[in-house]
């Protein structure tokens, strides 16, 4: 046992010597299932040479992965320094796998990754969390707690302005510690909010580019495209070139995991998904999931929503009809500092203004879903899961339930919450839980 300790305390003292941010989990340009799956795995490291590998622990020892590569990043306060991405390869479909990174030839982290898995999964969704409070920490500790087999973070993915900076004191710490170890276990997911976008003034702004590493499938987008993040030149240009491809391309894109196809949408003000160019990659995206039993659009700003904070940010209304169309079942937002869940509904827009305006329309609700006795929605449910960690929005709403729009089934403002979703075939479970692990809201949907 003495040995053992004095083992675990060699490698933390070693790891925390090599890292700047230990190593975490990421899909990876990797959008559909595999029979060999593989997971991306990065770190950060001072700005200097050395040797760095990684194994897999195969059924007949380590296997060496290809040689990891780096960006380099360069932009204040932060001193260059490296994100090293390499990839943990073949992986069988669902197992949990050791994996270790060497420096010099000296093992200075190990852990256990969580491949993909084909069948019934744990899918934990949150947003508008990375702000270093303690409402982060305690859902930080039950998401932890809830075992999840991936992540997903519905934008506003670090306070305040989505800096490389902040990435180092108020995310990487919450969720990739030796208490918290999520990012190392398994891979999140997330898409850019309205703090994750690059700042005038903060040269380190847009680091969601550089530091995740997701599917690459999304709109054929270049710096300076409308609809693209606007950067300016000369400011930005360290987090552009450290982001490599994923510059604009990595804000909208789609991925399966199990026989659920995710849509991920960039919905910051500056696109437009009524543009052609964007409308017709979204229908191509749903049109190619006949294969998917289910099918889930994650973005940040909410189509539809109950609280009075935000309450004009509902601008993606109008590709309703298009995710109506090719039958979506959940559209997952955060940017409203609670919880919400809507009725099944279908809408038919009629007054498109301005940004920032209400879009006008019809509604056609489904009185008759309760999730409970009555478990086939006609229509989409739309979730809003922003209680991640920041301040929340609205207190007072929980009770007043004369402020809820009519086809608002739960407002719940006064207490952090995240969302577990049980998928099983033709079952899917939606609970929502706060920090202690008690359920605000459950429902069952089936096909």
């Amino acid at each position: 046992m003495r040995s053992l300790l004095l083992a675990f305390l060699t490698l933390l003292l070693r790891a925390q010597g090599a890292f700047l941010v230990q190593p975490y989990l990421q899909l990876g340009d990797a959008p559909r299932a595999a029979r060999a799956e593989r997971l991306d795995l990065l770190w950060h490291a001072e700005d200097r040479e050395a040797a760095w590998t990684v194994e897999v622990r195969g059924p007949k020892g380590w296997i060496l992965q290809a040689a990891p590569v780096f960006h380099r990043l360069d932009a204040p306060p932060l001193p260059a320094h490296r994100i090293y991405r390499a990839t943990l390869g073949n992986l069988v479909p669902g197992t949990v796998v050791p994996y270790r990174v060497k420096r010099d030839a000296a093992v200075v982290f190990e852990a256990e990754a969580q491949a993909r898995k084909p069948g019934a999964h744990r899918m934990v969704v949150f947003g508008d969390a990375a702000d270093g409070s303690k409402g982060q920490a305690a859902i930080a500790q039950a998401v932890l707690a809830a075992r999840p087999d991936a992540v997903f973070i519905t934008g506003d993915l670090v306070y305040g302005r989505g800096r490389a900076a902040e990435y180092r004191t108020v995310f990487f710490p919450f969720y990739n510690s030796e208490t918290v170890p999520l990012l190392r276990r398994v891979p999140f997911l997330g898409v850019p909010g309205n703090h994750d976008v690059p700042f005038a003034n903060y040269p380190d702004a847009a680091a969601y580019f550089a530091y995740w590493a997701q599917p690459l499938n999304g709109p054929a987008l270049k710096a300076g495209d409308k609809n693209a993040a606007p950067v300016i030149p000369g400011l930005h240009d360290a987090v552009v070139a450290a982001s490599g491809a994923a510059f604009p391309r990595m804000a909208s894109f789609s991925f399966d995991y199990g026989n659920v196809h995710w849509t991920v949408l960039d919905s910051n003000a500056y696109t437009d998904w009524e543009s052609p160019a964007l409308k017709a990659w979204l229908e191509a995206d749903l049109a190619a999931a006949k294969h998917a039993t289910w099918r889930i659009v994650a973005l940040h700003h909410p189509l539809f929503q109950s609280s009075r904070t935000h309450f004009d940010d509902q601008w993606m209304r109008p590709i309703s009809p298009v995710l109506e169309k090719y039958g979506v079942d959940l559209v997952l937002a955060g940017h409203v500092h609670n919880y919400q869940r809507s009725a099944p509904l279908r809408f038919r827009p009629t007054r498109i203004g301005r940004r920032g305006r209400p879009v006008e329309g019809e509604f056609t609700v489904d009185e008759a879903f309760d999730g409970q006795k009555v478990t086939r929605a006609r229509g989409i449910i739309h979730i809003v899961t922003g209680g991640g960690g920041a301040e929340l929005y609205d207190l007072w709403q929980t009770e007043a339930r004369v402020s809820w729009q009519p086809w608002t089934r739960i407002l719940r403002s006064d207490t952090h919450s995240f969302t577990v979703l049980d998928v099983e075939g033709p079952t899917l479970k939606l609970r929502q839980l706060d920090a202690q692990g008690r359920e605000l809201d459950a429902i069952t949907l089936t096909k």
